[in-house]
C-alpha cells in the first residue's frame, strides 16, 4: 500500500494494526489510537499531514517511520510548507461570554468528545464564544465547525495545552452589498454550503435541501447488485453510527457500495461524505428504520 500526506490514518491501520505501535511511539498523544472507541472516531477524521503536525513532527518524519514497517510512502518536497497556521487570540474575547468546555478528561476516560461538542456547539449564541481545551490540536474539530458557520482562533497556554476559541460567523453586510441585495449568512449553527456547489432551490420551502431524492434509491440498489457490502448500525450509540460508516467506506472497492441499515438519515454524516467524494440515496422503511446507500461519486474523480 502507498500512502501520501493526504491517506487517513483508519486507512493505515486497516491496512497493518502494526501501524499502532509505530505512531504511538511517535507522540504519547497517538497511544489515543490504541483505544478502539477513540481510534474509530479520531482515526477517520485525520490524514497523515494532521498527525504529523498533532504530533509536532514533519510530514516526512512521520511516512519514513510508517516505511520502516513495509508501506510505500510519498514522501512531500523538501520546502512543502503547510496550510494552517496557529492563529492568535484576539484580546477582546476576554470580555466575552465564553462558554468552556474542557475535553481532556472525557477522552482520558477513553470516550469520544465529538457528540459532547457537538451538542454544546448547537446551544451557541451570536454573542457568545465556545472554548475547547485539549492537550493537542483538535484539527477534525476545527473542521467541522468551520463547516457549521464557526470562525475560529487558538493559542497555548503555559501548559501546552491548546485553547480554542469558536465565534459564529456574524459579519455584517456593507452598504453595496445589501444596495445589490445580498443575503447575509444566517449567524447561528448550520451546514455551510461549500463555495464550489452551486445549490438547487426547492421552491415549496424556498431552501436548499440535503435530502437525495428517493426516487434513485431503486436505480442505485440495482445497478449495485450483488456488490454491495452491507452493515446494521441500528444498534450502535451516538456517535459510533457515523464512525462505522466512515471507516466501511475507507477501502471501498470503486465499484462497490454500502448498503446501511439504520435509524435515521445520519446528518452529521452527509458533509463528512461530501469531502469524502461520496453520493448516498436513502428509503424510509418507517420512522425508525431507514435504508442508506453509499457509493462513490464518480462524476468528480
Amino acid at each position: 500500500m502507498k500512502i501520501t500526506k493526504d491517506t487517513k490514518i483508519s486507512k493505515i491501520l486497516k491496512e497493518n494494526p502494526e501501524a499502532i505501535e509505530v505512531i504511538a511511539r511517535i507522540n504519547t498523544n497517538f497511544k489515543k489510537l490504541q483505544n478502539p472507541i477513540l481510534r474509530r472516531s479520531l482515526a477517520t477524521r485525520v490524514s497523515v499531514e494532521d498527525a504529523a503536525r498533532i504530533g509536532k513532527v514533519s510530514i516526512n518524519a512521520f511516512l519514513k517511520a510508517l516505511e520502516k514497517i513495509g508501506f510505500e510512502v510519498d514522501l512531500v518536497p523538501e520546502h512543502y510548507k503547510e496550510s494552517r497556521n496557529l492563529d492568535i487570540l484576539p484580546p477582546d474575547f476576554s470580555h466575552k461570554d465564553i462558554v468552556t468546555l474542557d475535553v481532556r478528561p472525557i477522552i482520558a476516560e477513553g470516550k469520544d468528545p465529538f457528540g459532547y461538542i457537538n451538542k454544546v456547539a448547537k446551544t451557541i449564541k451570536p454573542d457568545q464564544v465556545l472554548l475547547i481545551i485539549n492537550d493537542f490540536e483538535p484539527i477534525p474539530l476545527i473542521e467541522y465547525l468551520i463547516g457549521k458557520n464557526f470562525v475560529h482562533w487558538m493559542t497555548q497556554d503555559e501548559a501546552g495545552n491548546y485553547l480554542t476559541y469558536f465565534k459564529l460567523n456574524c459579519k455584517k453586510l456593507g452598504f453595496l452589498q445589501r444596495l445589490v441585495g445580498k443575503k447575509s449568512v444566517p449567524c447561528r449553527f448550520h451546514d455551510v454550503q461549500p463555495k464550489n456547489d452551486k445549490p438547487k432551490a426547492n421552491k415549496k420551502h424556498d431552501k436548499i435541501s440535503e435530502e437525495p431524492q428517493t426516487a434513485d434509491f431503486e436505480e442505485i440498489k440495482k445497478q449495485y447488485e450483488g456488490r454491495m457490502k452491507e452493515i446494521d448500525v441500528r444498534h450502535l450509540e451516538m456517535p459510533m453510527p457515523m464512525q462505522t460508516i466512515l471507516e466501511n467506506i475507507e477501502n471501498l472497492p470503486e465499484n462497490q457500495a454500502l448498503f446501511v441499515h439504520h435509524k435515521r438519515v445520519p446528518q452529521f454524516l452527509i458533509p463528512e461524505l461530501k469531502k469524502r467524494n461520496f453520493k448516498y440515496v436513502t428509503q424510509e422503511i418507517n420512522p425508525d428504520y431507514t435504508y442508506l446507500i453509499v457509493y462513490k461519486n464518480k462524476k468528480n474523480n
